[in-house]
């Protein structure tokens, strides 16, 4: 775990995505939650431990069982984006079989027998600020999922950005509403005024705003590209004629390719419907 400014604190060590809380006054406030239980739970001691206090709220900065799943057990009413709320809820109808893709999927193996997704107290819709010492404002963000939030503390000059920025890592565009938008929202991350010294993004190291600059041009090729295959009458299954060239553009070990690739594919179809003549 890493302090990264007075009182906000950062934990990048579990699998895939980063973690973090900000010591409020009686407490803490927790933003995003390692998804398996059994890490949540020693998280959650060490917020208490650290802060001297209470969970008094957890956010979420998007609906992805890969920060949602275990969110309920850090403490506190839940909050989130509107659509993130209305996501997890509409899970529950069928939350067992949610849970079992998900850990088939990220090849997790933990006993999750009773095990329920939380469901967002406090849906967001445009911008909250929870006062206190720090005031922290989450805002609603065009970003990689319907729903994504960022938050920042203005005082401390910290931001955590959730999935709108991945460093390092491929980008999951696969569930991404607007990637022009998103697009805007890195370029005003990037903005000589805007507070952000220390980024903490959904995935990878912390980081400047000029570390978002790979990601721009990362979405900004994807949307090249799908556009000349538009221009050319190619249909969506094209887009695997491009997997090849974004695979080296982030750094993918044998273990993870396949994977990888499929987040590509993901990604680049998304895309494709986007920019599809009639929708852009």
């Amino acid at each position: 775990m890493e302090e990264i400014i007075p009182g906000v604190y950062v934990a990048t060590f579990y699998p895939d995505i980063n973690v973090g809380f900000v010591r409020v006054d009686g407490g803490a406030i927790a933003i995003d939650a390692p998804a398996l239980p059994s890490d949540a739970r020693v998280w959650r001691e060490t917020i208490l431990k650290t802060a001297g206090g209470p969970v008094r709220y957890t956010i979420l900065t998007d609906y992805r069982l890969d920060r949602a799943l275990s969110a309920g057990l850090l403490g506190g009413p839940i909050v989130a984006g509107r659509a993130t709320l209305l996501r997890l809820k509409g899970l529950k109808e069928n939350e067992a079989e949610a849970i079992h893709q998900w850990m088939r999927h990220h090849g997790r193996k933990e006993d999750l027998e009773g095990h329920h997704l939380p469901v967002p107290e406090i849906g967001v819709e445009g911008r909250l600020t929870i006062h206190g010492s720090p005031e922290v404002v989450i805002e609603s963000v065009p970003g990689a999922t319907p729903g994504s939030v960022w938050v920042r503390l203005p005082q401390g000059r910290a931001l955590f950005t959730g999935d709108t920025l991945v460093v390092g890592t491929h980008p999951l565009l696969d569930e991404a509403p607007d990637t022009g938008a998103w697009l805007q929202t890195l370029t005003r991350l990037r903005r000589p005024h805007f507070p952000a010294e220390a980024i903490v993004p959904g995935r990878g190291p912390v980081c400047e705003k000029e570390a978002t600059r790979p990601l721009s041009e990362y979405i900004q090729q994807a949307r090249r590209r799908v556009r000349s295959l538009h221009t050319a009458g190619r249909n969506k299954s094209a887009v695997l004629s491009l997997v090849d060239e974004f695979l080296p553009l982030f750094p993918v070990g044998k273990d993870q390719e396949g994977k990888v690739r499929e987040r590509i594919r993901a990604g680049l179809e998304r895309i494709f419907e986007e920019l599809a003549p009639g929708e852009s």
